[in-house]
């Protein structure tokens, strides 16, 4: 089997692993109704792993799966795979090497879900999704904020949070894991070098 057939299976492996740890905090999330998410700490590591493109396939997947029995999550299929773009992006610059790399990437990743989310949230949901974090929008816009004021701090609020969790938890994982295993996967250069 050649280098490149044995990474492409390996990061094909990995995409259910990641859905299964996303679906995992998305459906603790949607129980609990908290006012973070958790439910991209898989999309991150594939991304940071396999690349790109395998992150982005593990975000899309997921949102479909959970589109299942709540179908809020289907539209925000686009916030998944932009997490995983820039996660892989991430770790192709060995910002998951170290923790300032990962700071970094939790800034990114957290942008980027700031780009995507809440027009999703305020167009198709006027800022209501029936998450944890509709408590706090709906007491801000009780409290005089415009709809997108009060969208917007929620995600201030509950998106940070969330992504720095998400970032620092995948960090730990790769720190975790030995070098004999890495080396198995397309972005292991990034973090043995």
């Amino acid at each position: 089997m050649s280098k490149t057939a044995k990474y492409s299976t390996m990061a094909i492996l990995l995409i259910p692993i990641g859905i299964a740890i996303n679906y995992v905090g998305g459906q603790i999330a949607l129980i609990l109704k908290l006012p973070v998410f958790i439910d991209v700490i898989g999309t991150i590591l594939v991304g940071a792993l396999a690349g790109p493109l395998f992150g982005a396939i593990t975000g899309l997947i997921t949102n479909l799966i959970l589109g299942i029995t709540a179908p809020t999550w289907i539209p925000y299929a686009i916030v998944n795979v932009a997490i995983g773009i820039v996660a892989g992006l991430c770790a192709k610059r060995g910002w998951f090497k170290t923790f300032k790399g990962a700071l970094i990437s939790s800034v990114l990743i957290w942008l980027v879900t700031q780009l995507t989310a809440n027009p999703v949230t305020v167009y198709l949901f006027g800022g209501v999704t029936g998450s944890g974090s509709s408590f706090i929008t709906s007491f801000l816009i009780a409290t005089g904020q415009s709809l997108w004021q009060s969208v917007i701090t929620t995600a201030l609020i509950t998106e940070t949070v969330d992504k720095f969790i998400s970032v620092f938890i995948v960090f730990f994982i790769i720190k975790a894991i030995p070098a004999r295993t890495l080396l198995k996967f397309p972005l292991a250069r990034s973090y043995l070098d």
